[in-house]
């Protein structure tokens, strides 16, 4: 029954997706790391793929891109945010909202920092935290697609 629920939260977070509007309190999450990543005045752009995604801009210029995203846990969902320089590579990744009582340790510093170094099929386990982590890896693979589409234009 438990597996039943579980695999239902799945589907439903699957067609629901598209739908997500970040609440004011992730937004204030968002800006806040932003600023401690960058420590100059930068403006956000919306994108026309994506009402989430976000061209970087400093004097004029695009500086690189910012993703707001959402993926499943075990029983539910958790709110990250993605920032890439210009050449497309991951430079942060910050977990905004966990909303599980096991696993979160995957918004651990510098577990996250194994995105930028690594592979994203060669990102380390955590014990506990195997769904998590699995959904985001598998996450920031479709993103890391999606960027290079939206970001050429």
């Amino acid at each position: 029954m438990r597996y039943f629920f579980s695999v239902f939260f799945i589907i439903s977070y699957l067609f629901s997706y598209s739908q997500w509007q970040p609440s004011e309190y992730i937004l204030k999450k968002r800006n806040v790391e932003l600023k401690k990543l960058y420590d100059f005045d930068f403006q956000l752009k919306e994108t026309e793929f994506n009402e989430n995604y976000y061209y970087i801009i400093f004097d004029n210029k695009n500086i690189g891109y910012l993703c707001l995203r959402q993926a499943p846990s075990k029983h539910d969902i958790f709110d990250y945010m993605v920032v890439f320089d210009n050449s497309i590579k991951i430079k942060h990744i910050k977990i905004l909202a966990y909303r599980e009582d096991y696993g979160g340790e995957i918004s651990a510093r510098r577990w996250l920092s194994q995105f930028y170094k690594r592979e994203i099929k060669d990102v380390q386990a955590i014990s506990g935290a195997t769904i998590s982590v699995n959904s985001l890896k598998q996450d920031i693979s479709k993103l890391n697609q999606e960027i290079k589409v939206w970001a050429k234009k």
